[in-house]
């Protein structure tokens, strides 16, 4: 199957400017819009226009784009089952995670990986959430390895491990006296009302950290007088450690904090809370072995 024209237009239109796709098909500009030219001729109708200097679809370019979409995903469901069949393995997989997480898992991952498919190309979007799922669900993906889902009918699911919030806090703060032991529970919890006064560092309102962190504000009756808004959250423990205030973040990003002050790091919020981190794919998408394969990889790392 040979869907380079549904990819070509699929990828033009994702970035609506012709060098940036140019880039990502690793192709020249000008074979790029020679061929966008051939093809609206060949078609009798535009499929882009321009506004501005951005390619924004037409009506008839929309309705291209939506079944080229189809007819892509088709195609990486049939070359996994082809690969599965003929057993030589070769392909890619499009996986989504979080620019904060590759640091932590991705290296051994592609390096364990690669000892037994050689030949499976690994492409890793290091987007949000959000954008993560719409891509997914739009077949430019095929999994993501995330903490937050919407369209879970349209998704399988596989959990990976439970991750917690965490307060970063400097040890000079008077509230560490406060923090208790639960049983099972790798780290201390402390309620946030013996912080309540302190400045909260905490991530932007799109960010999934934001979130939880609400989540845990809400659960102790606490509204903060004093905020710093900051999306990174290595940053943001940095801070804490500086006295700056209080932070937030995960326990997977915890574990690879270094600074060279110290900080330590509380559970908040209602102590049974966790979130999911899991992979998602699509329901309708075939999951080659190697695939599989990858997964459990993800799964073993985070032992």
């Amino acid at each position: 199957m040979d869907l380079r024209e549904q990819e070509y237009v699929t990828v033009l239109a994702k970035h609506g400017n012709i060098t940036k796709a140019a880039e990502e098909l690793y192709v020249s500009q000008p074979t790029l819009s020679i061929f966008l030219k051939r093809l609206e001729e060949r078609m009798g109708i535009k499929l882009f226009q321009y506004i501005g200097k951005k390619m924004v679809l037409t009506q008839a370019g929309e309705l291209y784009v939506k079944r080229a979409k189809e007819l892509l995903i088709i195609q990486n469901q049939f070359l996994g089952e082809l690969s599965d069949l003929v057993a030589g393995y070769t392909g890619r997989i499009r996986i989504g995670t979080h620019i904060r997480r590759t640091s932590f898992f991705i290296p051994e991952l592609l390096v364990k990986f690669e000892k037994n498919y050689p030949n499976i190309e690994i492409i890793c979007s290091e987007i949000s959430s959000e954008e993560m799922e719409k891509m997914l669900l739009e077949g430019e993906l095929d999994i993501i390895f995330t903490n937050k889902l919407v369209s879970l009918d349209k998704l399988n699911v596989i959990s990976i491990y439970k991750d917690k919030l965490l307060i970063a806090i400097s040890p000079n703060n008077p509230a560490c006296k406060y923090a208790v032991k639960i049983k099972g529970h790798e780290y201390p919890w402390l309620d946030l009302n013996h912080v309540k006064n302190n400045r909260f560092i905490i991530q932007d309102i799109e960010q999934a950290t934001r979130t939880f962190t609400n989540k845990a504000l809400a659960h102790a009756k606490v509204n903060p007088e004093k905020i710093f808004v900051i999306r990174n959250m290595e940053a943001a423990s940095q801070l804490a450690a500086e006295e700056y205030g209080v932070a937030f973040t995960m326990a997977s990003y915890a574990k690879y904090f270094s600074y060279y002050k110290p900080v330590n790091f509380y559970e908040v919020g209602a102590p049974d809370f966790f979130v999911n981190i899991c992979v998602a794919y699509r329901k309708d998408f075939y999951l080659p072995t190697y695939i599989q394969d990858f997964i459990s990889l993800i799964r073993k790392t985070f032992v």
